[in-house]
């Protein structure tokens, strides 16, 4: 699921601030990104993978060190970054000047002087990324419960077609009877034989049973009545239970557009496959 959080902590004479972006993934993938000052990657990925199940997730750790002139500059670093700058200069240009400029945007001059105390630095990451998690958690909180509501009118569409299909069967069961008595017409016409009436009680006994759809009118049913149940779950992913469902909503589309031989059906079932679909990806927005 889609979301954004944000905490901060105090750390030293500043603090550190962690943003987390999350957008849709079937497992959890972490992507931290930490200034070289604070090597705490570690703890910013132990922290989201006991709150969060699911998502690719970017995790950015910032430190807002104090405002002084000198705190955020290693002096030593600096000179050495600069006499390498010169030496290389001297290699392959003589006549480049080296600025100080140059040598503040190399990584780790400019903010590494002023590295903290590494336990006090994994003590304030930590209390950041967890204000950072429940935040994103509140998000997608408030973004399933908007899921919620579009996938059970969804549902209940569904239920609207199949609900039209059963009140279909006995017109087509009687449809199917005068289908073959018109054919049977014809073929006597002109002809002194009768009608089989048991035979032909039989065929239309050997066609409602080859076009019932009651068994996956049941399951169907016990699919969506399920799907509801395990989107008002609290407290679970229920993601993966979920797609399995709507393959198994699927699977019971696809028999009855299969064994119900009627126009009227068939459109019933092409409508039920694209609520279907509708369904299936929004789904895979759901942890």
């Amino acid at each position: 699921m889609t979301g954004f959080g944000a905490g901060e902590a105090r750390l030293g004479d500043g603090a550190v601030r962690v943003e987390l972006r999350s957008v849709n993934h079937r497992h959890l993938d972490l992507r931290v990104r930490t200034p070289e000052a604070l090597d705490v990657a570690s703890v910013v990925e132990e922290q989201l993978r006991a709150k969060l199940g699911r998502g690719r997730v970017e995790a950015s750790v910032r430190w807002e060190a104090p405002a002084s002139s000198d705190a955020g500059l290693d002096m030593a670093r600096a000179r050495r970054t600069y006499a390498a700058l010169c030496a290389l200069r001297d290699e392959l240009n003589p006549s480049e000047v080296v600025s100080v400029a140059s040598v503040l945007r190399v990584p780790g001059v400019f903010g590494a002087g002023a590295r903290m105390d590494r336990r006090e630095a994994e003590v304030a990451v930590a209390a950041a990324t967890t204000l950072a998690a429940s935040s994103l958690i509140e998000m997608r909180v408030r973004e399933g419960a908007a899921l919620k509501r579009d996938l059970v009118a969804r549902a209940n569409l569904l239920r609207a077609h199949l609900a039209w299909i059963d009140g279909e069967r006995p017109r087509i069961l009687t449809g199917c009877r005068e289908r073959l008595l018109t054919r049977i017409a014809k073929l006597l016409e002109g002809s002194e034989l009768g009608v089989d009436e048991a035979r032909l009680a039989q065929e239309v006994a050997w066609f409602a049973d080859r076009s019932d759809v009651a068994e996956e009118s049941t399951r169907l049913t016990s699919h969506l009545v399920e799907l509801e149940r395990t989107l008002s779950t609290r407290g679970e992913m229920v993601g993966r239970k979920l797609d399995f469902l709507v393959q198994e909503l699927g699977r019971e589309i696809n028999t009855i557009g299969s064994k119900a031989n009627d126009a009227g059906i068939g459109q019933r079932v092409v409508e039920m496959k694209a609520e279907l679909e509708r369904i299936r990806e929004q789904v895979q927005n759901i942890l």
